[in-house]
């Protein structure tokens, strides 16, 4: 004690004390108070769902979503953007060129050497049969070291 009164001798001072009581009569009416609160919670349960509520439910918050957003996104898009539409146009494609493209994607540099040598095949590829064979069988850093010699 007297090395209490040398290091903190206000602290010493105090009284020994608890901080905190219990409130007057509180254990006498106790068990009336818990019955009191259990009969509460007895009679304010919530009531279940039913099944079809409850499988509904996210589904149906799920389509709110989607048409917020749609709602969020396509109005205003068609206000800004009023005359425009997606163009619909088809393009047809002849199968002769998907067959020639095929043949022009499997040649090597020995056969197109070969091709272009016979008289009567120069006639039947144009510059851009050309372009794209040599586009399809070499690498942009091939076609550029050729021109460079």
């Amino acid at each position: 004690m007297e090395e209490l009164e040398n290091i903190a001798p206000e602290l010493s001072k105090m009284k020994k004390e608890l901080p905190f009581k219990v409130p007057e009569h509180y254990f006498e009416d106790f068990s009336a108070r818990l019955q009191m609160k259990l009969g509460a919670e007895e009679m304010e349960a919530p009531k279940k769902q039913s099944k079809i509520i409850q499988i509904l439910k996210p589904a149906l918050s799920m389509a709110a979503g989607f048409a917020l957003l749609f709602t969020l996104a396509y109005w205003p898009l068609k206000l800004i953007t009023p005359n425009q539409q997606a163009n619909n146009e088809t393009i047809e494609i002849d199968i002769n060129d998907i067959l020639y493209a095929n043949m022009v994607e499997g040649i090597d540099q020995n056969s197109f050497y070969a091709l272009l040598e016979e008289p009567g095949n120069l006639t039947q590829l144009s510059d851009e049969d050309l372009a794209v064979i040599v586009n399809s069988n070499s690498s942009e850093y091939d076609i550029y070291s050729e021109t460079n010699q």
